[in-house]
């Protein structure tokens, strides 16, 4: 794994905003630096550095929720605050560059109905080879239930 840092690359431009530029000390957890090739990785997926500097303070957010507070003796590490501050930057990445982000996380689920001669729930002579191929994508009554018909 390697550690490059230069402000006219866009992972020097990641690793800057950030604040990952000194190798050796990072700003993992662990103390290690994210790696030329995770920051790629972000990069591409994410499709500006902007973007990608995001994800990487969302990712160090979930690392350090895993991370518990110190406390020994009058001395305190309250890591909780440093991944409240991830999450804070995250979101003023987020609003500056866009991309996606654990706050802008969409997700839906769906039902299944299956539709063909295998159905558990539809005897096998109701169901035609027309029926399969009509409507497929739309809403569909069947059986009572509106469904969609994803492939032909």
């Amino acid at each position: 794994m390697s550690f490059t840092y230069d402000t006219a690359t866009d992972i020097g431009k990641v690793r800057f905003a950030i604040g990952d530029v000194t190798s050796g000390t990072g700003i993992k957890p662990d103390g290690t630096n994210f790696s030329d090739e995770e920051l790629q990785l972000l990069l591409t997926r994410e499709g500006s550095w902007g973007a990608a500097a995001a994800a990487c303070c969302e990712t160090l957010s979930v690392w350090y929720a895993r991370v518990v507070n110190i406390s020994v003796g009058p001395r305190r590490e309250d890591l909780g605050a440093i991944r409240q501050a991830y999450v804070d930057l995250a979101a003023q990445l987020r609003s500056q560059y866009g991309g996606g982000g654990l706050a802008q996380a969409r997700g839906f689920s769906a039902g299944v109905v299956r539709v063909d001669g295998f159905s558990q729930d539809v005897a096998s002579d109701v169901v035609t080879p027309e029926y399969d191929t009509v409507n497929v994508g739309q809403p569909t009554e069947y059986g009572g239930r509106v469904i969609y018909i994803i492939s032909e």
